[in-house]
């Protein structure tokens, strides 16, 4: 079994059973009720991400030292059996309990897109991350070309998409990342000197 089973509605217990008995490199998300298995990440999906959780850490040390960045967390809202993403790079409260496993309040959410992408899924999990009030904004990056969709909840959740390097990523409630560009270092896409 590949990619998407649109034909399943799974409940949390349902899927996470599934999901446990499937070989250990399947990476499984439940959306919208339905289990969706995500491809395994290029390097340049991989380094973006990375820059993007440095970035995000670094402005927080300063700006709001409470919240931290992770990457590829679970994020599983009791009230919402539906849903079970991994985004690949999430804001949630620094302090975390010992044994816990997934993420049940997050700030900011960010997806490194790949061709692979079914556009139900992105619209479903943007849907999904805009619903829970404390999230102030999510990001969407493209990997072939130097271009990010933001969405902010100050915004009202308004599409703003950016295709300048230096567009500044400016977040509420962080402030000034730095450049768009800076997600992009060392890949193909850097922008030389």
């Amino acid at each position: 079994m590949a990619g998407e089973t649109s034909h399943w509605r799974l409940d949390m217990e349902t899927f996470h059973g599934f999901r446990d008995e499937r070989p250990k490199e399947e990476k499984w998300e439940l959306i919208d009720g339905r289990p969706v298995m995500m491809p395994p990440p290029s390097l340049m999906h991989q380094r973006i991400c990375r820059n993007l959780e440095g970035m995000l850490n670094a402005r927080l040390q300063a700006a709001k030292p409470e919240w931290a960045a992770d990457r590829e967390i679970g994020l599983l809202i009791p009230q919402d059996q539906t849903f079970n993403p991994e985004p690949d790079v999430t804001v949630i409260d620094a302090e975390i309990g010992l044994h816990q496993i997934y993420a049940e309040r997050f700030y900011f959410v960010a997806e490194v897109l790949s061709g692979s992408d079914k556009p139900w899924v992105l619209k479903a999990k943007l849907e999904y991350y805009q619903k829970h009030e404390p999230c102030f904004g999510v990001l969407f990056v493209r990997q072939d070309q130097i271009v990010a969709d933001l969405y902010l909840r100050e915004r009202s959740w308004a599409k703003a998409e950016l295709t300048i390097p230096n567009a500044r990523l400016n977040l509420p409630e962080i402030g000034d990342l730095g450049p768009l560009s800076d997600l992009y270092r060392f890949t193909p896409l850097a922008l030389r000197p």
